[in-house]
């Protein structure tokens, strides 16, 4: 799948040109899709579309161009299409302040809401100009490269889960070794009696914990699940302080290394909270529902980076996709 970053641009019908000049600066390296190109469909309202697109983009740009002339305090102004501040301020509530963005052609008066606010802005000039929007969309290309590096909250739950995930598991894992000075590998029986104990020093044998990530969310149902563990066993490793399972292949006393695969089953969630936060009609078109589930994975695997110690990650933590 593609995984590079997905941005919306809203404009008027004569803001396009300035629209598709954007386009062009941010295309290379993200998905870029414009209101007009086959986004709002037949039988299908302008907010029920709106509110699906504004959960599936990660980015989103509002064209401010001088669309028309009010009277604002008894002097004649040029203002953005009311249309664009509206979907502006819906992506904008929807994504926060560090992914919803507006570039700002001179000469448009702003809402008062934003004075102050560093905006990214464009000089006046042929529409079709695309060096004319450039400086503002490095601007912006410079805060969505920060963004990347953020925890990001959205409707739905990859954050939330990943953060769960290390807080309740995998930093319990980390601490119990750094904790512990021995460890042992339990094998239990199909009634759960143990049947072997073998205990290692921790100085001598620190595990490698292994997330195994699937490439479809649907990998994580039991049935599949059960499909693609069939070659593992399952132990439990007993710390000084409590039990953690694992899945694992064939322990070796005598081995300086030792892997542990885990697979973290609460991302099914994320495919629960796709298929309620979005309409059926929305997930069928063009693969939608492949592409929000990569991203819901890509996510959970970016938020455990960024929460892990880069001590730990490099030794002793690893991603992998199951298989």
């Amino acid at each position: 799948m593609d995984r590079r970053p997905t941005i919306f641009i809203a404009s008027s019908d004569e803001a396009l040109p300035i629209a598709r000049a954007v386009k062009e600066q941010f295309a290379k390296h993200t998905g870029v899709d414009i209101w007009n190109e086959n986004i709002f469909t037949v039988n299908r309202n302008y907010l029920d579309t709106l509110l699906n697109r504004a959960s599936y983009y990660e980015y989103f740009i509002a064209v401010f161009a001088p669309d028309d002339v009010v009277t604002r305090r008894k002097k004649l102004v040029q203002v953005t299409r009311d249309n664009v501040i509206f979907e502006f301020g819906l992506f904008l509530g929807r994504l926060g302040p560090n992914r919803a963005f507006l570039i700002l052609q001179e000469g448009v008066d702003l809402f008062s809401d934003w004075s102050g606010i560093e905006i990214a802005r464009f000089p006046k000039g042929k529409a079709n100009e695309i060096p004319a929007v450039g400086a503002a969309c490095d601007k912006i290309r410079r805060q969505m490269i920060e963004a990347e590096k953020l925890v990001n909250f959205t409707s739905l739950p990859s954050t939330a889960l990943a953060m769960g995930y290390y807080s309740n598991f995998l930093k319990g894992v980390f601490d119990a070794f750094n904790l512990s000075d021995t460890f042992s590998v339990v094998e239990r029986d199909d009634r759960g009696q143990i049947v072997k104990e073998t205990t290692y020093r921790v100085a001598d044998q620190r595990p490698t914990v292994h997330v195994q990530l699937p490439e479809r969310l649907e990998d994580l149902e039991p049935t599949r699940l059960n499909e693609r563990t069939s070659a593992y066993r399952r132990i439990s490793i007993k710390t000084r302080w409590r039990e953690f399972n694992f899945y694992v292949g064939d322990p070796d006393k005598n081995a300086r290394s030792m892997d542990l695969f885990d697979i973290p089953t609460t991302m099914l969630s994320s495919k629960i909270a796709i298929e309620r936060v979005f309409t059926r009609e929305f997930l069928d078109r063009d693969r939608t529902e492949a592409a929000l589930e990569s991203r819901e994975i890509a996510n959970f695997e970016r938020t455990l980076r960024i929460m892990v110690p880069p001590d730990i990650e490099k030794k002793y933590f690893k991603f992998s996709i199951l298989k």
